[in-house]
């Protein structure tokens, strides 16, 4: 279908069809439509065998976070260290449990979590006795942080590892899937994700026994019992089938949706590189992102002129995160990193359309209206 040039490109809208429209009717057909069903078993089944982890669906990411710190134990006045360039809801959950966020800054090359900058938190805490408990750690944007050096850093501090990969299915870093490197890893099926439910979100479990607890506690936490009996606080956090009918289908295209938003990603790079140096996300040599989103890095004096003129022909494109421990609602929270690093790639960063569902004459379009700028 030819597009008009009027119609608005989005940033990374879901990319539904057919397949999505008859699991959804097949899921409604059965009379299936709570957290029960065979589209809530088929689709946990083939992310548990793609993690090679049990993993239970949940209503959301942010819910999977919040469950992944109840069975973590981190209660009030614990400690937990926080990607600190990352959407907030990679921290909101530590503060539900009433802890204490430590943020960590990005490096230079993947803006991702920085090792460095972990250890020095890390041994910074120790001097007053404020070993923290966990790491939440955020790969942004689809790229790996260098797991290999954080993974032995919270090791030899018997740190736990909360692997925030919202927005990193079908990236891998060794070649196993981002998500199953920590003691808890979290996926989320928002509607902009690469993956969608229209919401929704999975939590990777370590063993049978924690997936059976984590499983209890999201269903409200009631023992079995053929009346109503609740031994410990419980939760409303599980997924319905007609949400895991939608991501059931989509799962099975992830595959030819990382390669679509690979080749957005490279097709941008290869423009940029045609005409100017951007700063972008590298890829380690043992690492593999999903390019969920192409963000990229321009000169101050040109970035809001680039949103602008975008914005003027339809076109969203949007900031990068907003660093964390810069948020009122996280105020007086420790940081541990380069504040001008987080500020550039906040002020001078923004991310293009990267929904796997563009084509070359949407591509064109864009390269098009950044043509006037660059």
């Amino acid at each position: 279908m030819h597009k008009n040039d009027k119609d608005k490109i989005y940033l990374s809208p879901p990319h539904i069809d057919d397949a999505e429209m008859k699991s959804v009717r097949d899921a409604l057909s059965s009379g299936w439509i709570s957290p029960f069903g065979s589209f809530i078993d088929n689709f946990s089944e083939k992310l548990s065998s793609h993690f090679h982890k049990k993993v239970l669906l949940t209503n959301s990411g942010t819910s999977a976070i919040h469950l992944a710190l109840k069975l973590s134990k981190i209660n009030e006045g614990d400690f937990v260290l926080c990607s600190d360039f990352s959407f907030a809801a990679t921290a909101f959950p530590i503060l539900y449990q009433k802890a204490v966020p430590v943020f960590i800054g990005s490096e230079k090359d993947t803006w991702n979590l920085s090792p460095d900058f972990l250890n020095e938190a890390i041994e910074n805490l120790k001097k007053n006795n404020n070993i923290p408990k966990a790491l939440v750690i955020a790969h942004i944007y689809g790229a790996s942080a260098q797991l290999d050096k954080i993974v032995d850093i919270c090791k030899n501090y018997n740190i736990l590892i909360i692997e925030d990969a919202a927005e990193a299915l079908g990236s891998s870093y060794e070649n196993k899937p981002l998500g199953s490197f920590g003691d808890f890893g979290i996926l989320s099926f928002n509607g902009n994700k690469i993956v969608t439910c229209s919401t929704g979100g999975a939590l990777i479990l370590p063993d049978e026994n924690t997936y059976l607890h984590a499983q209890k506690i999201a269903s409200q936490a009631k023992e079995k019992a053929d009346y109503y009996k609740h031994d410990e606080l419980g939760y409303n956090y599980m997924q319905s089938n007609i949400l895991a009918a939608i991501g059931d289908a989509q799962f099975d295209k992830l595959t030819s949706k990382v390669i679509r938003r690979r080749e957005i990603f490279n097709y941008y790079l290869s423009y940029f590189k045609k005409k100017m140096d951007v700063g972008y996300q590298k890829e380690y040599e043992n690492s593999f992102s999903n390019r969920w989103l192409s963000s990229f890095i321009f000169p101050k004096s040109i970035n809001e002129k680039i949103k602008e003129s975008l914005k003027q022909n339809k076109v969203e494109s949007r900031y990068l995160w907003n660093p964390l421990h810069k948020q009122k609602v996280f105020n007086g929270c420790l940081f541990f990193g380069d504040p001008e690093l987080e500020e550039q790639l906040f002020r001078q960063g923004l991310s293009l359309p990267s929904g796997d569902n563009l084509d070359n004459e949407d591509l064109y379009r864009i390269t098009d209206i950044l043509e006037k700028h660059l």
